[in-house]
C-alpha cells in the first residue's frame, strides 16, 4: 500500500518518527498547518480589532469569589499540582524521546488512523476555527472581557455549541493524537486544551451577567461544546449547588 511505504525521512521532520511513510508525513504536516492557522488567524483578527479601535468598557471579568478563602486556596493548590504533574510528565516524555528513541513515544503506525486524524484537522478543525472568528467579528477578544457594544452571538457555528472555539481545540487534540500516534505531542496539545476549557466557567458567568435571561435560555438550548462533549459537565450548574432557575432569581 502506497500510504504505508517508506519515503525520505525529511518529509517526517527527521527524528519525529522511526519510519517515515506518506500517512506519517501527512499527519505531521496537518498538525503543523492547523496550529499555524490558529496563530495566523488570531494575529490577523487582533490586528483588525485594533484598527477598529474596539474599546473595553471595563476591566477583564474575573472569577466571582463565591467560595470561602480556604476553598479557593485549595483550588489554587490543585491547579498548581496539576500544572506540575503535566509539566514534569511532558519533560519526562521528551527525555525518553531523546534518550531512547521515537519508538518509545510513537510505538505504532496505523495509516488509516493517521489519515483520519489528518482529515479531521484539515477538513473540520481549520474551517470551523476560521468560521468561529468570522461569526464573532468584533465580539471576539483574546481574554474574557466586556466590550463596547458587546453582543451575544448565537448564529453560525454558535447554533451547535456555545463555545465552539474550545470545541475545535478538543477535536484538534483528539485528531493530533490520531494523526501522529505520538503521546508526547498529544500530551503537549492536551495541556493547551485544558487551559482553554478552564475559561468556560469565567465566560459563562460573564455572559449571564451581560445578557441575563437571554443567555440562560440560549444556554439551555445549546450545549457548551456540542456533541459528544456534554459528558465534560459544562452544561450543568453555573455555580456549585445553584441551578439555572436559582441563578436567574439571584440576578
Amino acid at each position: 500500500m502506497f500510504l504505508d511505504d517508506e519515503i525520505k525521512l525529511w518529509w517526517c521532520l527527521g527524528a519525529t518518527t522511526w519510519r517515515c511513510t506518506p500517512s506519517e508525513a501527512i499527519g505531521l504536516w496537518s498538525v503543523i498547518l492547523f496550529y499555524m492557522t490558529v496563530l495566523v488567524v488570531t494575529i490577523i483578527h487582533s490586528v483588525i480589532l485594533s484598527n477598529h479601535e474596539t474599546l473595553a468598557t471595563g476591566p477583564p471579568t474575573r472569577r466571582r469569589r463565591s467560595m470561602s478563602t480556604a476553598a479557593t486556596d485549595d483550588d489554587d493548590w490543585r491547579n498548581l499540582i496539576s500544572l506540575m504533574v503535566y509539566f514534569f510528565t511532558f519533560c519526562a516524555g521528551c527525555l525518553v524521546w531523546v534518550a531512547v528513541g521515537p519508538r518509545w513515544v510513537h510505538p505504532v503506525q496505523i495509516w488509516q488512523l493517521q489519515l483520519l486524524g489528518s482529515a479531521i484537522l484539515l477538513g473540520a478543525c481549520i474551517p470551523l476555527f476560521v468560521a468561529v472568528h468570522v461569526n464573532m467579528g468584533e465580539n471576539w477578544s483574546p481574554i474574557p472581557e466586556q466590550k463596547e457594544g458587546h453582543q451575544l452571538v448565537t448564529h453560525g457555528v454558535f447554533q451547535w455549541a456555545r463555545h465552539p472555539m474550545y470545541a475545535v481545540f478538543l477535536w484538534a487534540a483528539l485528531a493530533t493524537l490520531l494523526a501522529t500516534l505520538n503521546w508526547v505531542i498529544a500530551w503537549c496539545v492536551f495541556g493547551s486544551v485544558v487551559i482553554a476549557v478552564r475559561r468556560i466557567e469565567t465566560e459563562e458567568r460573564m455572559l449571564v451577567d451581560l445578557f441575563g435571561r437571554h443567555y440562560l435560555e440560549y444556554r439551555q438550548q445549546v450545549s457548551a461544546l456540542g456533541p459528544p462533549w456534554g459528558c465534560l459537565g459544562f452544561d450543568g450548574e453555573i455555580m456549585p449547588g445553584v441551578t439555572f432557575q436559582q441563578y436567574e432569581v439571584i440576578h
